[in-house]
């Protein structure tokens, strides 16, 4: 819509003065990249007047949604199968293996002692390790090869999570190798619920509610903290 706005009053403007109109779409561009809008206003008005299934296609905060895609290897399946979770003894529910949990968290202290996010996400990924690039910011850590993104984690304890769940799943599930990489981050992503302690910082995880604020709407998610430093562990959005 902004940009819409910026076409138009700059044609306009250019009838008057070339530079002008020139000048004009410039300092729009700008603006926009810099801020996500032209218009002061836009994201308040948007939040109100736009529908929802609009603004999901202009939002960058993508949380993960609860809701099950169609696949043949669902989450809880694969983890079933693997002997990583199973039903809990005191209520019913579904509860992380002992022993499982005990191998998960020494391969996430191997990962943070060796430093081998690179190594071992490359090798993941089929990936040449020298070129991997990793970016951080307040919510997204983000693997990158020539500017190309391969991959997005809440953030770096959440990515050696995933690191070290692979490597003992590979083991577990004969099958892993063969899922797709969509699949491979699915199941990687709802095991984190189960942990309690955070892979950098060793502190609790406490799970709750809250309100995130894009560029565009309102989402309700599920998160999941460490209380220590702050990180994000997993990020859910609340479906109705």
């Amino acid at each position: 819509m902004n940009v819409s706005i910026a076409v138009v009053a700059s044609t306009v403007l250019t009838f008057l003065a070339i530079p002008l109109g020139v000048a004009f779409f410039v300092f729009s561009l700008v603006a926009i990249y810099l801020r996500g809008y032209l218009v002061p206003g836009t994201p308040r008005f948007t939040k109100t007047y736009f529908p929802d299934w609009l603004l999901r296609k202009f939002d960058k905060h993508e949380p993960q949604t609860a809701e099950p895609k169609a696949t043949d290897h669902e989450p809880e399946a694969v983890l079933a199968a693997a002997n990583v979770v199973g039903p809990c003894e005191e209520m019913d529910d579904l509860c992380l293996n002992e022993e499982f949990r005990a191998v998960w968290h020494e391969n996430m202290e191997r990962v943070m002692e060796e430093g081998a996010e690179k190594r071992d996400l490359s090798r993941i990924l089929g990936a040449d390790e020298s070129e991997l690039e990793f970016e951080e910011h307040d919510s997204a850590f983000i693997a990158k090869i020539d500017g190309r993104r391969l991959g997005q984690w809440e953030s770096r304890p959440s990515l050696i999570a995933d690191l070290a769940a692979a490597r003992e799943l590979s083991d577990r599930y004969h099958q892993w190798d063969r899922l797709s990489i969509d699949n491979q981050s699915r199941i990687l992503s709802g095991l984190r619920i189960f942990l309690d302690t955070c892979p950098e910082c060793g502190a609790d995880i406490t799970i709750e509610q809250e309100t995130v604020e894009s560029c565009c709407r309102s989402i309700e998610v599920v998160a999941a903290t460490c209380e220590g430093c702050d990180a994000r562990i997993l990020e859910v959005e609340q479906m109705e």
